[in-house]
């Protein structure tokens, strides 16, 4: 293996247990996309109120947007911090040998 590709393979793996630096901007970054959600289902229960059937198509889809690309967010950084707490979770024996 070439150390061009050996860098690209060691950079993609986590090393040891990550700081606490690491769990506040990933909460963060989830609160964040988590706004973004609850903003989008605002804005689409505000588009039935809109008179203009342009503006109520325009809105419904912008909204719609909102909610999947940051659902989508939410999703993946939740999968993000569980696949590392799955992956530095210690191993043990069952319980009761």
């Amino acid at each position: 293996m070439s150390d061009d590709t050996r860098r690209r393979a060691d950079s993609c793996q986590i090393k040891g247990r990550p700081d606490r630096w690491w769990w506040f901007g990933q909460l963060l970054l989830t609160g964040i996309a988590c706004f973004f959600v609850f903003f989008g289902i605002s804005l689409l229960a505000a588009s039935y109120r809109l008179g203009d059937p342009f503006s109520f198509i325009m809105t419904f889809f912008a909204a719609s947007l909102i909610i999947l690309i940051s659902g989508v967010m939410v999703l993946g950084f939740v999968v993000r911090m569980r696949r590392v707490l799955l992956i530095n979770r210690p191993m043990t024996d069952h319980e009761g040998k």
